[in-house]
This record gives structure tokens, sequence and C-alpha cells, in this order.
């Protein structure tokens, strides 16, 4: 080898030396930073081992890293959360190979931690095969129990505008108490006559009144357990449920007050409408609110003589309903504020309502907003309009209306 090729290939070789140092000061400050982080560093092979945990594994779940190797991370799930990352639930993000999942872990002393874990596959570029799982991993623990003070907080305020709003409709519920109240108190007379003028009455002679007592009883029943229902404290359960049905159930309950201050409900639905994923208390809550809103808003307006609530099937995966009056409308520099707590426009409300009603509508998956309101020479409700959109089941077909 000549003179000239020696000097090139020490000089090669002392620029791979170089770069390998590089390399390695690289690696370290890498590694010093994975094992500096409060957050758990992880690898995973495609059955979900681990292939490496960074030292936060101690302090997060009193685990020494090397414990954890050849450890499947599926194993220390919580069982319900596991169930939601296999399946894909709404409730894991996911997109092109990045997942974003918040689930309970367990740690070594057998509690569950909770993790909010963002997640990168990577595969090979030619077969598209999984090599590994690189997890980042943070305990969300505190956050988790700031949402559930929150959600707590929330349930109260709920059930304190309830109660409200019970008070508000006394006088509708004590009539509705007083129907079935005096029914029962005409059939018990009317029974008590024919015994009196006729001792020796056969006992099948009462079948008609006792049934029509035992009738009106049942009715009394039902509207008491309506009503207790929604007065009760509880968490918001959402299921699916009947729209039509918490519609009646509402408008039943606001009935009377529409009467006494001479304003109809007219209520149009389609005559098949869609379950919706809701809490029924809650939702009725909501309608209840926007209802006696919507009483308020045409109790002073001469002409206001409706108030119409609707709902349709605004497409496959939504049903929508509104509640629209004839009143003076909102106005356009109180539009922004409308949904803010204690923001009211009577001198006797809370402000409360709206705000609580567009917080159970999105703790439900969906939304309440003001919408556009219309011209007068658009059509009769042309004051405000409130809009609430819920996720449904299935299917509707067309459109039918009745008054209450």
């Amino acid at each position: 080898m000549t003179q000239p090729d020696q000097q090139a290939l020490y000089a090669r070789i002392a620029a791979l030396e170089a770069q390998n140092r590089a390399l390695e000061e690289e690696k370290r400050h890498y590694q010093w930073l994975a094992e500096s982080t409060t957050d758990l560093i992880s690898r995973h092979a495609r059955d979900g081992s681990f292939l490496y945990a960074s030292q936060a594994a101690r302090a997060l779940l009193g685990y020494e890293p090397e414990e954890l190797l050849g450890v499947s991370a599926y194993q220390l799930f919580h069982p319900d959360d596991l169930s939601d990352l296999l399946n894909k639930s709404p409730r894991v993000y996911y997109r092109d190979g990045f997942y974003q999942h918040t689930y309970r872990f367990r740690a070594k002393a057998g509690h569950y931690v909770w993790f909010e874990t963002t997640s990168r596959t990577r595969r090979d570029p030619h077969t598209g095969e999984l090599l590994d799982i690189l997890c980042v991993s943070r305990d969300v623990g505190l956050r988790k129990a700031g949402e559930a003070q929150a959600r707590r907080h929330q349930e109260q305020i709920a059930h304190a505008n309830r109660l409200a709003i019970t008070g508000e409709l006394a006088s509708n519920i004590a009539h509705e108490l007083n129907q079935p109240l005096g029914a029962i108190a005409n059939y018990v007379s009317g029974a008590l006559l024919k015994v009196n003028n006729t001792p020796t009455l056969p006992v099948s002679e009462l079948t008609l009144p006792l049934t029509r007592i035992d009738e009106q009883v049942q009715r009394l029943a039902e509207r008491l357990r309506h009503i207790r229902s929604f007065v009760r404290k509880g968490s918001t359960q959402v299921s699916a449920i009947s729209l039509s049905k918490t519609i009646n159930a509402a408008c039943q309950l606001c009935e009377w007050q529409f009467q006494q201050a001479g304003l109809q409900i007219i209520v149009e639905l389609p005559s098949v409408l869609p379950r919706v994923h809701a809490d029924p208390v809650a939702l009725e809550q909501v309608l209840i609110n926007l209802l006696l809103n919507a009483l308020e808003a045409s109790r002073h307006i001469t002409t206001a003589k409706q108030v119409l609530l609707s709902a349709e099937h605004s497409d496959t995966r939504q049903v929508s309903f509104s509640v629209s009056d004839q009143g003076a409308g909102v106005a356009e520099h109180q539009q922004t504020a409308i949904f803010e707590p204690f923001h009211t426009t009577r001198n006797e409300g809370l402000g409360m309502g709206l705000a609580i009603s567009r917080s159970l509508m999105e703790t439900m998956g969906g939304s309440l907003s003001l919408a556009e309101p219309l011209p007068p020479s658009k059509g009769l409700f042309c004051g405000a309009c409130f809009v609430g959109t819920l996720r449904s089941e299935e299917i509707l077909t067309r459109t039918t209306g009745h008054t209450l």
C-alpha cells in the first residue's frame, strides 16, 4: 500500500472513530433524557411485552425497569380498558399507527394508576410487518380526580337546578296530583252512596268504581314516581333512550304552566324517531329549562301564542331537537354570553339554566346552541330558537305533528 493510500485510510479511520464518538455521545444524551424524564418511556414487541422501560417505572409503578422486561403490558391493563384498546373504542384515539389512550395500569403493589399513553407503531417499510411499539406514558391520576370532582360539582348544581325547576312547576304538579285525587274522591263518594242506599247491594256492583279507583291510584303513583326520579340525586348515565317519550314527559310537566299563560306547546316529531344516547332525567331537565325560558320570553308578548318543540334526524349519526318561541328573541350583544353561568335577562332568574343545560348536553356527547333567528317574514317562530343534538341509534322516516 502506498503512503498516500495509508494516509487516506488513517484519515478515514479517524473520521469513523470521531463519528462513532459523536454517536455514542448522542446515544448517552438521549439515554439521559429517557432516564431523567418523569414520564415512562417504553418499547414493546408486537405481543405487548416490554423490550425496554425507563427509570420512571420505579416511581410510577414500583417496578425496577428490569422487572418489566419480557412482561406483556396487556397483562397489567385494567380488563375494561384493555377491551377498549383491542376493540379500538371511540375512547381510544387512533390514526395511521398513532394511538392516544387513557387507561388504568396495575402497579407492583396491586393498585391501578391512571395512565395517558401516546404510542407509535414501527413497521417494516417493505412488508408492513409490525416491528415494535414506542410508548410515552404519564400519570394523570390528579387530572382524573379533578375531572371526577368537577363531575360531582356539576351533578350537585344540576340537582339544585332540578329542585328549582320543581319549585317553579309546583302549581303544575299540584294540578296533576289533584286530578286523580279528585277522581278517586268522586268514585269513592259514588260507591258509598250506592252502599248506603242499598245495604244488600251485591259486591259485584262495586267492581266498576273500584276498578276506576285503582286506575287513578296507578296514575297517581306513576306521576309521583316521575317527580321523584326527576328530583333525585344521581350521576348522568347515558344509554339509548326514546327521545319522543322524554319530550312528552317534559311537556307534561310544563303543560299547566303554559295553559295558565294562554300558550300552547306545539310538538312536531317524525313518525319514526331513532333512539338517542342520553340520560333521560338530564335530557328532560334540558327540555324543561328550554320550555320554561320560551314561556318567560313569550309571556308578555301579546302576539305570542305558541312554542314549537320539534325534532329531526339530521344525519345518520345524530338527532337534533329545537325549541322555538314567538318572543322578542335574544339581543345580539347578549348572544355570546347567554350560556355563561349567572347570565340572565330576568330580574328573578339565577342565570344557571342554559349553562347547566349546555353542560349536560356535552356530558351526554351532544351539544346545545342558539340558532340564527328567523326574520318575521319567514315564519311564526321568529323569537329565540335553541337547538340540541344527540348521537342517534337508528334511521327515521316521515314527520307528523300534534298540539299539547
